[in-house]
């Protein structure tokens, strides 16, 4: 076989439109290079805002975090505890410095507890303070996005106006919190609900009330525990009436004058004579 032999076509000259599109191939840097070539400073400016906007978001990432520990460890102190997750009362809270991180720690998820905690505090108190307790709760009712916040503070007002014996506003705060999604303080709502309900004379609403512990909130301690059936079963018998003793009678003074022996003595005789009798006159003289 001839290796040599070629094609006619391989031989051919070329045509003058094939010279001319070979004459119009452009031989240099690549388009990247020359895209590199033009735009390096762009880049590494670029490059060098990326490091800085990165550098910054870690940076306020630690501070954000560190703000959020900060505020968490002075509500914590705020709170007094007397042992490790055994928290004071309300009535012993340092209000001044929940105030404080109120204030200093408003974008931090511990400044909403911290207000609830200070008007907790508040509320113990007597006179302007305890009414100062009560608008700043209810501002937290009303405002609160956080409906377990929301719902304690409620709680705390309900309370507050049964003890005082306000049982209208009372009984509007706990029915409000029944109308929140289901939290920790909806069963002690039905339950005050109804005991209110009785004290007024509204048997049936009591018992409606009741048994909405056990189908409304099934798995609360007061269901599982059996308040509501108890308090059906005591919903017909009357509270035993307070009887008030008979008063005392009062022993009279023993007489000065009595006999030791029980018999009477005769009291001397006003003006009587107190003389001795005569020696005379005694039994066995002889006279």
């Amino acid at each position: 076989m001839d290796t040599n032999y070629k094609n006619s076509e391989d031989t051919a000259p070329l045509s003058p439109e094939e010279i001319k599109a070979i004459g119009e191939i452009e031989i240099g840097p690549s388009k990247h290079e020359i895209f590199l070539n033009n735009h390096y400073k762009k880049l590494i400016v670029g490059g060098l805002a990326l490091v800085a906007v990165a550098s910054a978001a870690i940076c306020y990432a630690t501070y954000v975090e560190q703000r959020d520990m900060d505020a968490g460890a002075a509500t914590v102190s705020a709170m007094k505890l007397t042992a490790p997750g055994n928290a004071a009362t309300p009535d012993a809270y340092d209000a001044a410095q929940l105030a404080t991180v109120v204030g200093d720690y408003a974008p931090t998820p511990s400044a909403p507890t911290a207000e609830l905690m200070e008007g907790l505090s508040l509320l113990t108190a007597e006179g302007d303070k305890q009414q100062a307790g009560i608008a700043r709760l209810e501002q937290m009712a009303a405002s609160s996005a956080n409906d377990l916040i929301c719902a304690r503070a409620r709680a705390a007002l309900a309370a507050h106006f049964m003890r005082t014996g306000d049982s209208a506003k009372s009984a509007t705060e706990w029915k409000n919190i029944t109308n929140l999604p289901q939290n920790p303080y909806t069963a002690l709502a039905y339950l005050c609900l109804g005991d209110l309900a009785k004290q007024g004379g509204d048997v049936e609403g009591a018992r409606n009330y009741y048994k909405q512990i056990s189908t409304a909130c099934p798995a609360s301690p007061l269901a599982r525990q059996g308040a509501a059936e108890l308090r059906l079963m005591l919903l017909e018998v009357d509270a035993p009436k307070v009887e008030t003793p008979a008063p005392k009678q009062e022993t009279p003074a023993p007489n000065p004058f009595a006999s030791p022996f029980g018999m009477p003595s005769a009291a001397p005789a006003t003006g009587g004579d107190f003389s001795f009798p005569s020696t005379s006159t005694l039994p066995g003289t002889g006279n």
